[in-house]
């Protein structure tokens, strides 16, 4: 019993510990909170004298997430995002391209050498295309063990990190021998864009309680189609899409605080998993699904560049949105901020709450479509 409930304060306590002390250590953009709450978890049940109890991660990590996913779509401006510039919107739609293409050229390749490879390319799907949250989703949503979230988020992050250095030093330089200059004489500035920092307990709350009412819609829905509540994968579709209808309604969109709440659960979820995940499986493993995880990365940039030439996709445009899809809204700034372009702050922003809302359905399906070829 002393056990269980240290392990259940520390998913509820970690988060918030490890959130200030990155912010601490100003490591938020290299050492982030998501993988610090991962090694949280790692480290304690692999290191921890007594054992974890498997059954209490298991639950949480269900929980956490699917609350989460509903917290952190609220405030996705579809309607809003189709009014921002053409080349933004045709230069995302690329990325999508890239990252589906690419998911069908690699995984073939990989698939006698890495166990499930369908399942790690819907999740990478998931993560280029939305985010860290989109590849939780995904994998909850096709039952994949705990271990592949733990070394497959670290494998995504060191490719990550490393394309990541690029962005931030060369790489503006470097697409300017590929693709045209930013024209920001003939391109409306965005409006401008100011994160939310004010938490209102009130408008919290409200978050909080329609994202339990879409919950249990969600669950009513698949016990009404499949006559048991077993199928996550239904649960997780279906909570993404009452989520963004809901986040048509201004109020709804604009609640403060409900995007943070969403976040906090995400690392809650890290540290659950972490807690499941076996370090000698990891070290194992790694070398193959690191390789993988590159060869993903550098399939959908490179097809990313070669649909952006043909286009005519300016380079900053096209930086924007990779950034967007790959990395999520709290990149944006840092980028733009190195292209010296803060005008494409707000579309870049926007565009990856759009990648968050619609990366689940996209990596489920492209999960389920390598499941039956590869299979």
């Amino acid at each position: 019993m002393p056990t269980q409930l240290f392990q259940t304060v520390a998913i509820l306590v970690l988060p918030y510990l490890l959130s200030h002390f990155t912010k601490w250590l100003k490591t938020e953009k290299l050492l982030s909170p998501v993988v610090l709450s991962y090694v949280a978890g790692i480290l304690l049940t692999n290191l921890s004298p007594w054992p974890l109890d498997n059954k209490i991660s298991g639950v949480a990590s269900q929980l956490t997430i699917i609350l989460a996913i509903p917290l952190l779509l609220y405030s996705t401006d579809l309607i809003g995002w189709f009014k921002l510039a053409k080349t933004t919107i045709i230069s995302f739609f690329l990325v999508i391209v890239s990252v589906i293409t690419g998911a069908f050229m690699v995984a073939p390749l990989f698939a006698g050498r890495l166990e499930n490879t369908w399942l790690l390319t819907g999740m990478l799907t998931g993560v280029f295309i939305g985010g860290t949250p989109n590849m939780s989703a995904v994998g909850v949503a096709m039952e994949a063990d705990e271990s592949v979230f733990v070394i497959l988020n670290a494998t995504e992050l060191i490719c990550g990190g490393i394309y990541l250095i690029f962005l931030t030093s060369v790489a503006h330089r470097f697409y300017g021998f590929f693709l045209k200059d930013f024209d920001k004489e003939g391109s409306a500035a965005d409006e401008f864009y100011e994160e939310k920092k004010h938490f209102v307990w009130k408008e919290v709350l409200l978050a909080i309680g329609l994202t339990l009412l879409l919950a249990a819609v969600s669950l009513g829905l698949n016990l009404l189609l499949t006559g048991d509540l077993k199928h996550a994968g239904l649960i997780i579709l279906f909570i993404s899409a009452l989520a963004v209808g809901a986040s048509f309604s201004p109020k709804i969109r604009n609640l403060r605080g409900a995007y943070e709440v969403g976040e906090y659960l995400l690392l809650m979820f890290c540290v659950a998993i972490g807690m499941m995940a076996n370090l000698s499986d990891l070290l194992n493993s790694g070398g193959w699904l690191f390789l993988f995880t590159g060869c993903s990365w550098l399939v959908a940039l490179t097809l990313h560049l070669l649909l952006c030439k043909l286009f005519d996709i300016d380079r900053d445009t096209m930086m924007i949105t990779q950034t967007a899809g790959f990395y999520g809204p709290p990149f944006i700034g840092q980028i733009a901020a190195v292209m010296k372009n803060r005008s494409l702050v707000f579309s870049g922003i926007a565009t990856g709450l759009v990648g968050l809302a619609i990366a689940n359905f996209i990596g489920v399906a492209v999960a389920k479509l390598l499941k039956v070829w590869l299979m």
